[in-house]
């Protein structure tokens, strides 16, 4: 027992290096949400999401984009990956027995961004609400769904067009 709980936890530390045999396009766009290009769009495009959403000062409003997104970017290296795991055991095997797809399909591809945007705005809202108290409402998570959508979309379309390469 002790053994498969070390080899999941080192999975989970490794994630993202865990690339050699066993890929998911979720995992290949974890590769560029995690650069730095995308780190900077996600924080700009949020900021504004934010602001809107909580109506703070600039100053705040940063303060809360950059935690935010510090959580969700330490978080998220784990869990979108994962999401990523939970779409291909669940209604990815379905898309595939239908279609005789594998991995690497339209309908994978498309859910990426939906499912990254939507564990990046929980993750994100959850530590706005957990560290400052403020209260948020399903209105609130849609719009910040949104704007991650935009980000992990961006570094989806740019895993397809430029796929990584060994």
């Amino acid at each position: 027992m002790q053994r498969i709980v070390f080899t999941i936890f080192l999975y989970l530390i490794f994630v993202s290096y865990a690339q050699a045999n066993v890929v998911w396009p979720a995992l290949y766009t974890e590769t560029k949400v995690s650069s730095i290009p995308f780190i900077i769009l996600s924080l700009v495009i949020e900021y504004f999401a934010i602001k809107w959403l909580f109506h703070t000062d600039w100053r705040k409003t940063a303060i809360y984009t950059v935690v935010a997104n510090l959580a969700s970017g330490l978080l998220g290296l784990f869990l979108r990956p994962l999401s990523g795991i939970a779409w291909e055991l669940s209604l990815g095997q379905v898309v595939m027995l239908l279609f005789d797809w594998g991995t690497f399909n339209p309908v994978a591809w498309f859910f990426v961004p939906i499912i990254g945007g939507a564990v990046n705005a929980a993750l994100e809202l959850l530590t706005i609400k957990l560290i400052w108290k403020e209260k948020f409402t399903r209105k609130s998570f849609y719009i910040l769904w949104l704007a991650n959508w935009v980000t992990v979309g961006v570094a989806t379309i740019w895993v397809v067009i430029y796929p990584p390469t060994l």
